[in-house]
């Protein structure tokens, strides 16, 4: 139901590219690439990691108090990123070399606290199963982003209705799973209070002492790749990559989140109380994920220059090409990202930390060398590919064999 609720609102936005190619540029694509990798970093890191807690407490008294913190810290993260980019806004357009950006930082601390706030409701959501909420949301974000971005592209806005149709998708939901947290768990947010807050920092202080450098290195894996491209090759390039990201890349990774969520709810139950369960579905969630992202796949490597040409028009058969080389990595990143939850699970986040950490190296290091040995924006692209799917193959298998152990160390007992 998680799945199709994020299908639909994901097809919206696949579904109203082709028109979004046609009023928007590559260079407009391009901002909104560096602006989106910006923001992605950073609001990883919104709640510091404790909203992951949520589901985790036997009583729901104890997981609203992870509620209100979680909140607070978002709240506290929103103005310390406005602050720094009035400070230090000229700064970070010139790394990126994305000057087009400057006139739109102060989206970023706005866009902070739209994602922030709803990965904590989020994760309340989850707690409560109440998926087919969840499923709603996800439409309506896919639809919100999908009409302002239109709207706002006849009105011949530039980047910035792309920027901000993207803010009003991160909003859509947040008003629902507010007043579903509000009117069925009235009772358990009443019970909010300074100590059990206090308590719960501690009681959890190994998300934000390692779960949050654990996601600040994956998000700086996933998204610095787009600003050294940027940096380096210019925003007609990430603009181009910038839209594989849009049709292809960000609906499978979406769809494997949703499915990561469910993953999440059922496999903190089973980390209780039967392990060699939790193995059993881990195995079971891979083999379905790698069944329904392989025909995307073989679409792509087929035919992805002269697809993308025909749909999105023949300035657009570059982003066709970085989608005939990057098909294999999304399958990887499809089939492992929803596994890696298992480190959450399990608090293994020394094993997430480490991971991430090697990723990381993997793919911003792919991009760097590629530059520096002269290579062109389409090897540079090869490269990362290469990179980043021998780091989903790594995730994979370390996944497992964390359950592994954590199996022998039952048995042992």
């Amino acid at each position: 139901m998680l799945a199709g609720g994020t299908a639909l609102g994901q097809a919206i936005v696949v579904l109203t590219s082709p028109i979004l190619t046609r009023l928007y540029t590559p260079e407009d694509f391009g901002v909104l690439a560096v602006y989106t990798s910006i923001l992605s970093i950073i609001s990883v890191i919104a709640g510091l990691r404790y909203e992951l807690a949520i589901p985790l407490p036997e009583k729901d008294e104890d997981a609203a108090n992870l509620l209100a913190l979680s909140l607070g810290i978002v709240a506290f993260m929103g103005l310390l990123v406005g602050i720094g980019t009035w400070l230090l806004g000229a700064q970070i357009v010139r790394w990126a070399n994305a000057s087009a950006l400057r006139s739109y930082l102060w989206l970023l601390p706005v866009g902070v606290v739209m994602i922030g706030t709803y990965g904590v409701l989020n994760y309340w959501a989850v707690r409560k199963q109440a998926f087919t909420q969840i499923a709603r949301t996800k439409l309506n974000q896919g639809a919100g982003l999908a009409i302002a971005q239109i709207g706002l592209g006849l009105l011949k806005s530039g980047p910035l209705g792309l920027l901000i149709g993207r803010i009003v998708g991160q909003a859509a939901g947040i008003t629902t799973l507010a007043m579903l947290a509000y009117k069925k768990d009235k009772k358990a947010l009443e019970a909010i209070s300074p100590s059990r807050v206090r308590y719960m920092v501690a009681r959890y202080r190994r998300f934000p002492l390692f779960s949050s450098g654990a996601a600040l290195i994956n998000a700086l894996g996933l998204q610095l790749p787009v600003l050294l491209l940027s940096g380096f090759y210019g925003a007609q390039v990430v603009g181009q990559f910038m839209l594989v990201q849009r049709v292809f890349g960000l609906p499978l990774t979406l769809l494997g989140t949703s499915v990561s969520q469910v993953y999440l709810s059922r496999a903190a139950h089973k980390a209780r109380a039967d392990v060699q369960g939790l193995q059993k579905l881990f195995y079971a969630v891979a083999k379905r994920m790698a069944v329904l992202g392989s025909m995307p796949t073989i679409i792509l490597v087929g035919a992805g220059p002269s697809l993308f040409s025909l749909v999105f028009g023949i300035e657009w058969r570059q982003a066709g090409v970085y989608a005939q080389i990057m098909a294999a990595m999304y399958l990887s990143a499809f089939v492992a990202t929803p596994l890696s939850y298992t480190f959450s699970v399990l608090e293994r986040q020394d094993l997430s930390l480490i991971w991430n950490g090697s990723r990381l190296l993997l793919s911003a290091g792919s991009i760097y060398i590629a530059y520096k040995l002269g290579w062109n924006a389409t090897h540079a692209v090869v490269a990362y590919s290469i990179g980043m799917l021998v780091g989903y193959s790594s995730l994979f298998l370390l996944s497992a064999s964390a359950i592994r152990s954590k199996t022998k160390k039952e048995e042992a007992q």
